[in-house]
């Protein structure tokens, strides 16, 4: 009997999951080669599954783990010859990009509903309320009789709410909630905060979840919270300033080079890498447009005085002459 479409997207997503572990015995190994191998329909889903993973980020740690797999997989002698080719770019994790197509992010990408990838996405829901998605953006949706539960799971949201006494619209990230008082704001999840602003209307502010007493903002108003302590409240954030990026708009404001870069490559596809010290390159302030990240990107290094070297699949590298 064949398995269906939905089946074999099931079990290749399986495998991207085990793999990711670095926690996949040698009788695994064996049977995910006998299942990719068993048709060509196996094949061509896991192939298609594996591509999602293009425009993810690893970390160090997340780079051992999948380079431990695919050593056992039996692909030693590539992985080396793809280490020796990258170590003049000073990282591990520029090994070959097979590595990248399997960083393990399964569980933000099993619990999403929606992930833009690298273009920003307007999404109606289902109460006819709107979630426009920067790039590089997870949610997933609950929505039941007594109330609409957004998860933003990763990346940054604006969203334009129907408002409904009888159903709050609330929004959680990380270990924070923010409830619609009948209005457009915008959620930044970032490396370690959660940023939020109002474009119009109110909302209120609750971190962590079930704090009692909630901030509550106004139009124009902007609050983070880390660690379920909340700052203080900015007034008098310009419109033009909130959500940019769901106006093809990336504005940067004395931001690092590491962090300019990174706001910026998540718009492409394709890993960048940036070979200096923030503290040793100038603060970048600029609009850029989210349409043309190569460009932009090669505007930021020029502003450090660095040059980009274009590597195969997509990869860029920021470095000085």
């Amino acid at each position: 009997m064949t398995d269906q479409p939905h089946d074999i997207a099931e079990t290749a997503r399986h495998w991207i999951v085990r793999m990711a572990s670095g926690a996949m015995t040698a009788e695994e190994l064996s049977a995910f080669r006998r299942w990719r191998a068993a048709s060509p329909d196996n094949n061509a889903v896991f192939e298609r599954e594996r591509a999602l993973w293009r425009a993810l980020h690893l970390t160090p740690e997340q780079d051992r783990t999948t380079r431990g797999t695919w050593q056992r997989l039996g692909q030693r002698h590539r992985v080396r010859r793809s280490v020796r080719r990258s170590l003049f770019l000073g990282s591990a994790a520029m090994v070959a990009s097979v590595l990248v197509l399997y960083a393990p992010v399964a569980s933000t990408w099993l619990r999403a509903d929606q992930w833009s990838g690298t273009t920003v996405q307007t999404l109606t829901l289902a109460d006819g309320s709107r979630a426009i998605l920067d790039a590089d953006t997870a949610i997933a949706t609950r929505y039941t009789a007594t109330e609409r539960t957004i998860t933003l799971l990763k990346g940054n949201a604006l969203f334009e709410v129907k408002h409904d006494p009888r159903r709050p619209f609330r929004v959680v990230a990380r270990n924070g909630t923010t409830e619609d008082v009948g209005t457009a704001f915008e959620i930044r999840r970032e490396e370690a905060s959660v940023r939020v602003t109002v474009a119009r209307g109110i909302v209120d502010v609750h971190a962590p979840h079930d704090a009692p007493a909630p901030v509550r903002l106004k139009a124009g108003d902007r609050t983070s919270y880390t660690d379920g302590t909340i700052a203080s409240v900015e007034h008098g954030i310009a419109p033009e300033e909130i959500a940019a990026w769901a106006h093809g708009d990336l504005i940067l404001d004395n931001a690092p080079i590491h962090e300019a870069v990174a706001a910026v490559a998540r718009y492409r596809r394709g890993r960048v890498y940036v070979l200096a010290d923030d503290s040793a390159t100038p603060p970048i302030s600029g609009a850029f447009r989210t349409d043309q990240a190569d460009a932009a990107i090669t505007a930021i290094a020029a502003t450090a005085g660095m040059t980009v070297t274009h590597l195969p699949a997509g990869i860029l590298l920021i470095r000085r002459q």
